[in-house]
């Protein structure tokens, strides 16, 4: 596609997503994929479709999920209320929304500011729905 072709794009998005583009910032640091193992890498990267993480406690399963969440996001693949992330537990959703706020470059004051309204226990999202 050439620029003139994104250029044609962006002049048929509506004057919100124009905005909100605008101001997103961009998301290029990849440093969350530097402590994965080859399986949990694996899982990250596959962006085509969804992914079910099975694995024992003490795995990296919360890790592998929020590198993938982190993933989506850099590579503009979703948006961050375009990802429903579900857990079993309280603990599990509190645990993912502190590792994602801790996050130290763009991708933390993104999801600072825009934050995941769709990651929480089955409960949770249930009755939000």
């Amino acid at each position: 596609m050439s620029s003139h072709d994104d250029a044609d794009a962006f002049e048929g998005a509506s004057l919100s997503a124009r905005a909100m583009a605008a101001r997103r910032p961009r998301l290029r640091d990849t440093r969350y994929l530097d402590d994965l193992n080859s399986a949990q890498l694996l899982a990250v990267k596959a962006l085509d479709g969804p992914v079910l993480m099975l694995a024992g406690a003490g795995t990296g399963k919360t890790k592998a999920l929020m590198a993938r969440v982190a993933h989506l996001l850099t590579e503009e693949r979703a948006s961050s209320r375009e990802i429903l992330a579900v857990t079993f537990t309280n603990k599990a959703a509190k645990e993912m929304k502190d590792r994602l706020g801790r996050t130290p470059f763009a991708l933390g004051e993104y999801l600072r500011e825009y934050g995941l309204p769709w990651m929480g226990t089955f409960h949770s999202l249930s009755a939000k729905i």
